[in-house]
């Protein structure tokens, strides 16, 4: 029973060395190496239950030794396969890949693929270690410019095409946006005259990149925003921008 054996499985992980943080996690956790776990002599005690308990134990540590280290070659030979052997030098120009960037607004991008994945060309200005480049990244930059090698790809030709950086790029490579007009508004089932959602363009970001939010939430994170203008505007007025979709949701079927 693995439940009878879990306490071993545990020590065992937590005192075996990790390449990711080069040392143990006991070592890490404590600042100290872990007890010393002797193995056991056979027939060293005359108690029979605990020799045979005994016995068990070494076996199963030892199982334990042998399956985690098939776990971890595992793990980087998968990693391996996505791993690229590629140098750059002083001069070269390289284009940029981020990670996909969290808003702060409530939803995640929904048309990330018709967005560029690269930007740049960026020239190499120095490497970093063995695996890093500094990039000469423009001064309004406020990304630090030290990349690793998997997040950068080689520019080929005499003619690249440019994509600049978004502008409101945090250190953290964290897209800041803020709402810029609403383009339309829907609400739930019966409730034709209230808004429940709101469909938000983002400053900086095209149309196609505009996002269904929340009323409440949008009016309670941007409150400088005046949302109730925004959607009041969609009744009527000249001033207003285009409020170009109007929704009603549906109901369940069978309600």
């Amino acid at each position: 029973s693995w439940a009878h054996w879990l306490p071993w499985a545990e020590y065992w992980y937590n005192t075996s060395f990790h390449t990711s943080i080069k040392t143990t996690p006991f070592r890490f956790l404590y600042g100290r190496d872990p007890p010393q776990l002797l193995p056991y002599d056979k027939g060293a005690t005359v108690v029979s239950s605990l020799d045979k308990q005994l016995q068990e134990r070494d076996t199963m540590l030892e199982d334990l030794k042998i399956q985690l280290h098939r776990a971890q070659q595992r793990m980087k030979t998968t990693a391996d396969k996505h791993r690229r052997e590629i140098q750059f030098e002083v001069g070269d120009l390289v284009y940029l890949k981020l990670r996909p960037y969290r808003q702060r607004s409530l939803a995640r991008r929904y048309n990330e693929k018709l967005s560029p994945r690269y930007y740049g060309p960026y020239k190499v200005l120095s490497r970093i270690g063995s695996v890093a480049y500094k990039l000469d990244l423009p001064r309004s930059s406020s990304v630090h410019p030290v990349f690793h090698v998997s997040q950068l790809c080689r520019a080929i030709g005499a003619s690249q095409p440019i994509s600049e950086l978004p502008p409101h790029l945090s250190a953290e490579l964290e897209l800041l946006v803020e709402p810029d007009a609403v383009l339309g508004v829907r609400s739930g089932t019966g409730h034709a005259s209230f808004p429940s959602e709101v469909l938000v363009r983002w400053k900086g970001l095209p149309d196609f990149e505009a996002t269904w939010e929340s009323y409440d939430m949008i009016q309670h994170q941007f409150p400088s925003f005046h949302l109730e203008d925004k959607v009041a505007l969609a009744a009527g007025g000249n001033d207003r921008p285009p409020i170009r979709f109007t929704y009603v949701r549906r109901g369940k079927k069978g309600n």
